[in-house]
């Protein structure tokens, strides 16, 4: 069959389809699919110009040859949507001083992003390997990030904040629907800076927006770290590695930016929650949803915490509120009670991965209320349910002990958590130096002031002697 019949056929397909298949086609007949039979060796050399242009960093000249091709020969090479092709437009948007020309470059990123998710299926069925192929989610989060990183610079693109968050928001939330490689610990971080910028601009508006994207970000980093604890159990050093160096960072940025953003602050949330409680009382997901972001930012022990867990478990018994039931029982000094609606949290779960987490809530639990031994005992019953859990257990016993002002115990702790978890490595070793200088400061601090006591018992010692008659 000639070209020209081919091309025809396949273009015939996309105008009526736009669901074009070119598995097994050859770049000459891409070219001509859309570009016709006489432009094949046009087509050709924009190829090699665009290529050339990408690997001297010519970003002008390559994004003449790019130019051309999408606009005549869309589906020549994938990478016309990918890697490079954004790159270069970035380069070109950050270079250009003539706000209309940058306008331009700016708008034929965001138009190759559209583009790209339009055609996903037709350029998908060119990638010869599997893991080359993409999902919309995926298309949508590196347009997020190249949005958030040019539109603000650019004069007319339309920026505002709002949009960048809804696009890391629609890109995040199209990945755990539909399914992605994952989503990148660098999107994960830019999405809670945006989310971060967000709240600043708005924090009594935004502040349980803010705790709950904290909250989603965090989550979606550990659960990638726990990828890197069983790959690092099945031998795989090198995957463990890989992992730990898209993760970790970001993780620890995410953790540091809201330390600092003072939204945990527990009297806020309280007065959030005791706002919301009317609007949510009949909503057993915003019950829970709301005592999970409660627990976690220190106020697991107010008054407004334990309404929340009455109402959630009258309409639905769930470990959540059990564990509040708890708490409130164990503060009103009813042991019994407490430790019944524990174990009926217990019994609530459904696996041991989940009784292991459990374990965790109630050895915080029990700590927060100063009861150091019988929640250490819970965090080795977790670790006992969920061996996975051994490094958070330790790490927790090692913060624990940390505000009980046994600094010795944390070390002992960390150490332990750093062993246990690859994921808790660099900050369990990260912390212990910290204590060991905490140590040392106390040492040299009792040094010291023994020596001032010796001082004066030696100097009052003196004074009684030349004042004696």
């Amino acid at each position: 069959m000639k070209i020209r019949t081919l091309a025809f056929m396949f273009m015939a397909s996309f105008v009526t389809t736009a669901m074009a298949q070119f598995e097994g086609v050859s770049v000459d007949e891409r070219i001509a699919a859309t570009a016709g039979e006489d432009s094949i060796a046009v087509g050709r050399g924009h190829i090699s110009s665009f290529q050339m242009g990408i690997e001297n960093k010519n970003w002008k000249d390559a994004h003449i040859s790019w130019k051309w091709l999408m606009n005549n020969a869309p589906f020549a090479v994938s990478g016309l949507y990918k890697g490079h092709a954004p790159f270069m437009l970035y380069q070109l948007i950050v270079a250009e001083q003539d706000p209309v020309q940058k306008l331009a470059y700016f708008n034929d990123l965001m138009d190759m992003f559209d583009k790209r998710a339009l055609r996903l299926d037709t350029l998908n069925s060119m990638e010869k390997r599997e893991n080359l192929k993409s999902t919309l989610g995926d298309v949508l989060a590196i347009k997020a990030d190249y949005y958030n990183w040019t539109a603000p610079s650019t004069p007319n693109s339309g920026y505002t904040l709002n949009k960048s968050y809804k696009n890391y928001s629609d890109a995040i939330r199209m990945i755990n629907e539909k399914g992605g490689r994952e989503v990148e610990g660098s999107v994960l971080q830019n999405f809670f800076l945006t989310s971060d910028a967000m709240y600043k601009s708005a924090p009594n508006t935004l502040r349980e927006q803010y705790l709950q994207d904290y909250l989603d970000s965090k989550d979606a980093c550990e659960t990638m770290l726990q990828l890197a604890k069983e790959a690092q159990a099945n031998g795989e050093d090198a995957k463990a590695q890989k992992i730990l160096a898209k993760y970790e960072g970001p993780l620890a940025l995410i953790e540091q930016t809201f330390a600092n953003s003072g939204a945990a602050d527990p009297e806020q949330i309280v007065a959030i929650y005791t706002k919301k409680f009317n609007v949510y009382k009949s909503d057993i997901a915003k019950l829970n949803s709301s005592l999970n972001l409660m627990a976690q930012n220190g106020c697991d022990n107010d008054s407004i915490y334990f309404v929340y867990a009455k109402a959630a478990y009258d309409i639905e018994p769930t470990f959540t509120a059990a564990i509040g039931l708890a708490q409130k029982a164990q503060k009103d000094g009813k042991a019994a009670e407490a430790l019944s609606y524990y174990n009926k949290a217990l019994e609530l779960a459904s696996d041991d991965a989940t009784r292991g987490k459990i374990c965790i809530k109630i050895g915080q639990a029990l700590i927060s209320s100063g009861g150091f031994a019988k929640g250490e005992e819970y965090f080795n019953k977790a670790i006992e349910f969920n061996p996975s859990l051994t490094g958070a257990a330790y790490w927790q016993l090692a913060v624990s002990l940390i505000k009980a002002h046994d600094l010795k115990g944390a070390i002992d702790y960390c150490d332990k958590a750093g062993e246990a978890d690859i994921t808790y490595a660099n900050r369990a070793a990260d912390m212990k130096k910290r204590l060991n200088d905490a140590l040392a400061q106390q040492a040299s601090n009792a040094k010291m002031r023994a020596e001032y006591e010796e001082y004066m018992r030696k100097k009052k010692a003196e004074e009684a002697f030349w004042n004696q008659k």
